[in-house]
């Protein structure tokens, strides 16, 4: 990274990430940022969609959407709006039918500042 933009958005991804680690995986030293992630054998959402025809059962896709619903009522507490929630940024933990998911890609997130709507639109 060269930019100071490009600098800026790492230091707020691992603000963000900070905030919403149990764990600490974040290391910064003066030249380098170093993210620890836990492996997640099980694949991308969007993987598992396509593999099913992009058909699932309404219990099956219940799991589903409970997990990401959790997931973004836990970052909203937190402060934090992801802002680029699709089927590609849920992994499962293993292979599993009923693996949890895990959220990543948090480069577009931001914390909500009080007073402000936050809105993004892919197009």
């Amino acid at each position: 990274m060269t930019t100071a933009i490009a600098i800026e958005d790492v230091h707020r991804e691992v603000k963000i990430l900070k905030a919403l680690s149990r764990h600490n995986n974040l290391f910064e030293d003066t030249n380098n940022v170093y993210v620890v992630m836990e492996l997640c054998e099980g694949g991308e959402l969007l993987d598992r969609i396509l593999s099913r025809g992009g058909r699932y059962m309404e219990e099956d896709a219940k799991k589903i959407i409970v997990q990401i619903l959790n997931v973004i009522a836990f970052c909203h507490l937190q402060g934090v709006v992801h802002r680029d929630l699709k089927p590609e940024n849920f992994l499962f933990v293993t292979r599993d039918e009923d693996s949890p998911m895990k959220v990543i890609d948090f480069g577009l997130s931001d914390f909500i500042r009080p007073g402000n709507s936050v809105f993004f639109v892919r197009i």
